[in-house]
């Protein structure tokens, strides 16, 4: 349907008519668009359920499959591609671990997994940055992490972050202030010697 490097410059709205009109290319397309935020999100998401991950991104791209041509485009693609990643970990999660479920948003009950355990290992003198920035994200409550992980990694609108936790937009901005403020708190306790309790 369309040439060669149109693929790549076609909006996602476009790229799914193709899809639903028979041009798997489109759909292709959309996959190797999304694949890396999607699995970053979902591999950040999942904390201490890492043998989770492969099985929800590949579902999520089945659900989308299936879910596609009745696909309306008011907001953005991504914001729905995540939302439905994130309903199917919280429900294979709940369904594989149940012990391990944390409440987080109260008006409309959603749960989702979340460690906010700290057990600083006292390794990062040896300057792994990255190390000390995963157990921060890991020490944040589940709502603050996956508005940070949403924002900064799939680089969606706090709106469409909104959309996806189902709460409001000042909710949504306030989580990102607190994660903001608990990260900073955290990554200042770094000493050379590793983390200070």
């Amino acid at each position: 349907m369309f040439g060669i490097k149109a693929y790549d410059a076609a909006t996602d709205a476009a790229l799914i008519h193709a899809y639903i009109k028979g041009d798997e290319k489109a759909f292709e397309t959309l996959y190797y668009r999304y694949r890396q935020m999607l699995y970053a999100y979902l591999n950040n998401l999942a904390d201490r359920h890492c043998a989770e991950v492969d099985e929800v991104f590949a579902e999520t791209w089945l659900r989308v499959i299936d879910k596609l041509p009745g696909y309306q485009d008011n907001g953005k693609f991504s914001a729905w591609l995540f939302r439905i990643a994130r309903n199917i970990f919280i429900d294979r999660i709940r369904r594989l671990h149940p012990e391990r479920f944390v409440t987080i948003d109260g008006e409309k009950g959603a749960e989702l997994v979340g460690s906010t355990e700290i057990s600083p290992d006292r390794d990062i003198g040896s300057g792994d940055i990255r190390s000390a920035i995963d157990r921060a994200l890991a020490a944040l409550p589940p709502e603050q992490k996956e508005v940070f992980l949403l924002r900064e990694e799939a680089e969606l609108s706090f709106k469409e972050i909104a959309e996806i936790q189902r709460c409001s937009l000042g909710t949504v901005l306030s989580r990102m202030r607190y994660a903001l403020k608990n990260l900073r708190a955290f990554l200042r306790n770094i000493d050379s010697g590793g983390l200070l309790q």
